[in-house]
């Protein structure tokens, strides 16, 4: 007869350190959830993640549970990128990356293996430039340019655009009309790009998790562990919630 022990008790993180980490967490989150009020009133018109309850033809496992989309910012990049398609492609998800233009002509080969894995390729700008402060004829230059960067190597041009910074004006609006574009802004914005460590990253995300959240991960040089353990992390553990991770796809 089998003796049946008991599971070891997890014992939570202690410790001054992790008091005051949790604390800045709670700071961080706080302040983000103010500004996202503020920017949805003031922002031009854009898709804030939520659930599309029209859509008819989605997969009925995937309706069936609560979405999340994965998003991840300033891409290309070789530290970040093929890390990501491993890890989503393990976990059988796709994401959406807001690709950099000058990434995209940096590293062509990493832009065709996101769109030959079936993750969403968007716009987040030609040269990621503070929107507002400029000229119109440069701001229809910055979508319009890393649409074609895309375009060259895919065959098709970015539909959705997410403004650098999280902030664009109505000249930005009006290009992306022009353009046949959406705006894409953001649901939890962790502040990673600060590099707290992908505990925290973990712990402010999951603070904000509701369905249809847009999740705003960073890739870059100085972010490949952070950012792969946080996105995997973040996948298991919402998982074990009930979420669905999904693509992101506004509809026309």
């Amino acid at each position: 007869m089998t003796e049946n022990k008991p599971k070891p008790e997890v014992i939570p993180p202690t410790g001054i350190r992790f008091q005051l980490a949790c604390l800045n967490d709670s700071y961080v989150v706080g302040r983000m959830a103010f500004l996202t009020k503020l920017s949805k009133l003031i922002l031009p018109a854009g898709h804030w993640g939520g659930i599309d309850r029209s859509a008819g033809n989605q997969d009925p496992e995937q309706t069936s549970k609560p979405p999340l989309y994965l998003t991840f910012d300033d891409g290309p990049h070789p530290n970040t990128t093929p890390y990501l398609i491993e890890l989503l492609e393990a976990a059988g998800v796709k994401g959406t990356f807001f690709l950099i233009g000058e990434n995209v002509e940096r590293y062509p080969d990493l832009v065709k293996q996101l769109h030959d894995a079936g993750h969403v390729i968007a716009n987040h700008s030609y040269g990621h430039k503070f929107m507002p402060a400029l000229k119109t004829s440069t701001i229809e230059r910055e979508i319009v340019k890393m649409n074609d960067s895309v375009a060259a190597i895919t065959e098709g041009a970015p539909t959705l655009f997410r403004p650098p910074y999280g902030l664009m004006d109505k000249r930005v609006a009006a290009c992306l009309r022009e353009q046949e574009m959406t705006a894409v802004y953001w649901g939890s914005a962790s502040e990673d790009w600060l590099l707290p460590g992908a505990d925290s990253v973990v712990r402010r995300v999951m603070r904000n998790m509701r369905p249809g959240l847009l999740i705003v991960l960073h890739e870059g040089a100085l972010l490949k562990n952070q950012t792969v353990t946080a996105a995997k992390e973040i996948m298991f553990r919402s998982r074990d919630l009930g979420y669905q991770m999904q693509k992101v796809e506004v509809p026309a």
